[in-house]
């Protein structure tokens, strides 16, 4: 198996945020049913194995967030480690992250490329 870049990485630990988020709202819906209707073996078995996939999900994240964490810790410009650390570990949106940083949008996606560059 080919071992992911750091970009592949990041990317990955996005996806892995949102199908955490969206598995949530699926077994919080399906729970809802549940409530609604009575017990029922076939929402009883899916939420069961939405909550076994879940937890799959969250230990990939924990896993690639370590080592993310180290890469982006290792960065030399302090610009770079924040935004990085805003985006892909914390989770932000690019307006949060240009606000909190007090950068236009533009200059926010700027250093993120040259943060990208110098995290290879």
């Amino acid at each position: 198996m080919m071992k992911k870049t750091v970009k592949e990485q990041l990317k990955s630990l996005v996806a892995l945020n949102a199908a955490i988020s969206e598995a949530g709202e699926e077994i919080q819906a399906i729970q809802k049913e549940i409530n609604t209707y009575g017990y029922d073996e076939k929402y009883s078995s899916a939420l069961n194995d939405l909550k076994q996939k879940t937890i799959y999900h969250r230990y990939l994240k924990v896993k690639n967030y370590i080592n993310l964490y180290d890469k982006i810790e290792a960065l030399e410009d302090e610009q770079e480690k924040r935004l990085l650390r805003y985006r892909y570990l914390r989770g932000w949106r690019w307006e949060a992250i240009a606000d909190k940083m007090g950068y236009s949008l533009r200059q926010t996606f700027n250093i993120h490329k040259k943060a990208l560059q110098n995290i290879e």
